[in-house]
């Protein structure tokens, strides 16, 4: 098994020579826009897969430790963000139909609160007019008796 001053031997090594380099920048840049399982396609079917056929481990390492910090492909990104902005428009659409619901619900519960108040205040005045009535009429009768 490695040792990790093979390791690091071997990474310095692969770092140092261009043509890698160069692999490596198109393989980030591949995992950047379109994913990294299309980057590691791309480094298989690359000449730089087959220049350095035992990169394949580091690249795998390599696309761990690029999961790991959370990284996520542009397409990715744009796809999450346009759906972000799909639900903020439908979350903004369901909370105006909810605000225009309860105002609908108040005004017409105010409306019928309004109309039975009307209703009691009507209905208190006519039994106060026919008590004051009847009062009249017991006080007619009161003195036509005397």
């Amino acid at each position: 098994m490695y040792q990790n001053e093979d390791i690091i031997k071997n990474m310095m090594e692969l770092f140092s020579n261009p043509l890698f380099r160069a692999g490596f920048s198109e393989f980030t840049s591949k995992a950047q826009v379109e994913g990294l399982e299309a980057a590691k396609k791309f480094w298989g079917l690359s000449e730089y897969g087959k220049t350095f056929p035992y990169s394949v481990d580091m690249v795998e390492r390599l696309n761990d430790w690029y999961s790991v910090l959370g990284f996520v492909p542009s397409a990715k990104y744009n796809q999450v963000t346009e759906e972000n902005t799909k639900l903020k428009a439908e979350n903004q659409l369901l909370r105006n139909m909810i605000k225009d619901l309860q105002l609908n619900l108040f005004t017409e519960g105010g409306e019928k609160a309004q109309q039975v108040w009307h209703d009691i205040i009507d209905n208190q005045i006519k039994r106060n007019a026919e008590v004051a009535n009847t009062f009249f009429e017991a006080i007619r009768q009161f003195k036509v008796g005397s």
